[in-house]
């Protein structure tokens, strides 16, 4: 029978597996891989060249990030290969032909290279809270011991995907292989599991410190969109959890197995750029603050808004001239001078009266000066 119509898992609704133009994965594998590893990419450059010039020299830190972004490159670049043989399906429209050697290698391929992807990356944050929170003891001592921990959980998947994927005694690289590195689905959730934990304590690690801190609004609201960055790569450990749940319980497993590869790369490019994000900052002042473009383009916002600003108060003054010409049309302005008004007033100068702009004395000097205008210099108010 030809491999080539026969899907690797029975469609559920009992209708027809499709072959031809089935729903994908592979559009957002390839937008959300270019999104993240561009900016990415971007903010570790910024990291690099900030540090650099600020030390003369990059730490332990620096390293691990680097080593991170290299690996999680790698990682969705054999994801994204994995998806162009058409493998980003449903199971029931992924045929059996598709399950060749070098699928089963790329999928091993990708088992070693997340392992160590997940610990340098979350390594990077921990090693940078050991820097700068290095006079709270507390804060130092839990981030060694997670990062021994972290290094314990992920070895035992790179243990694993040797012992369970590679052939054993010169076999081929064929489905038994592929079917084999499948059955470990178990620790697959354990492992799920502490990338959970460790991103809560990462994530909730500094709040103690930074709670006690006094600083100006604009420094608070860029720590809020730090934290918030770290919240989403929380977010998408979580989700991944239940993908990894939904595959121990036999659902689609082709399906959530690349949704668990695309909330995984996510949440090493989220872990990169908060990482990077106390660099920028220090970019952000360092260089970018006083540079001569920075001062020429707030020079001339500043300049957009004071005569913004003129414009809307000369306008403001125009306004004025409306009760006069509507006086001229006979339109309903007392005809009595400011003297004669006896505490009434008409419908205009409550209006005028009512602006925060126009004060209520300006309106009656106005309606004082055309009452006057019309009545001529030799007429007495009544």
């Amino acid at each position: 029978m030809d491999p080539s119509k026969i899907p690797l898992a029975p469609n559920p609704s009992g209708g027809p597996s499709n072959f031809v133009d089935p729903p994908t994965l592979d559009s957002a594998i390839i937008s959300l891989g270019a999104v993240l590893i561009s900016t990415s990419m971007l903010c570790l450059t910024i990291r690099l060249i900030t540090n650099y010039k600020h030390t003369g020299k990059l730490g332990l830190d620096d390293y691990l990030c680097v080593f991170g972004e290299a690996t999680a490159i790698g990682y969705w670049a054999v994801i994204e290969s994995v998806a162009q043989n058409g493998v980003a399906r449903h199971s029931w429209d992924v045929p059996a032909s598709v399950v060749t050697k070098s699928f089963i290698k790329r999928q091993f391929a990708q088992q070693m290279i997340v392992a160590p992807a997940l610990w340098a990356t979350k390594s990077a944050v921990l090693v940078l809270y050991i820097r700068i929170f290095n006079t709270v003891r507390w804060i130092s001592r839990i981030s060694y011991g997670l990062i021994i921990l972290m290094f314990l959980v992920y070895g035992i998947n790179i243990i694993l995907a040797t012992v369970y994927c590679l052939p054993r005694n010169g076999a081929p690289w064929d489905a038994t292989a592929f079917a084999r590195c499948a059955e470990p689905v178990v620790l697959a959730i354990f492992i799920g599991s502490f990338t959970v934990l460790a991103d809560f304590i990462i994530f909730l690690l500094p709040f103690p410190i930074i709670l006690k801190l006094q600083m100006a609004q604009g420094k608070k609201v860029g720590l809020a969109i730090v934290f918030l960055v770290g919240f989403i790569t929380v977010i998408m450990s979580v989700t991944s959890l239940g993908f990894r749940i939904q595959l121990f319980l036999g659902q689609d497993p082709v399906w959530n197995g690349l949704c668990i590869s695309l909330t995984t790369f996510a949440e090493l490019f989220g872990t990169v750029i908060v990482s990077c994000t106390p660099s920028i900052y220090s970019f952000w002042l360092n260089f970018v603050q006083p540079s001569t473009v920075y001062s020429t383009l707030r020079s001339k916002l500043l300049l957009s808004k004071t005569k913004t600003s003129t414009d809307n108060q000369f306008g403001d003054e125009e306004r004025f001239e409306l009760p006069s010409k509507l006086r001229n049309g006979r339109d309903s302005w007392p005809s009595d001078s400011a003297n004669g008004l006896g505490g009434k007033t008409g419908p205009f100068t409550r209006i005028y009266s009512s602006s925060s702009s126009i004060p209520m004395k300006n309106a009656i000097t106005k309606a004082t000066q055309i009452v006057q205008s019309q009545a001529g210099p030799d007429t007495s108010p009544r």
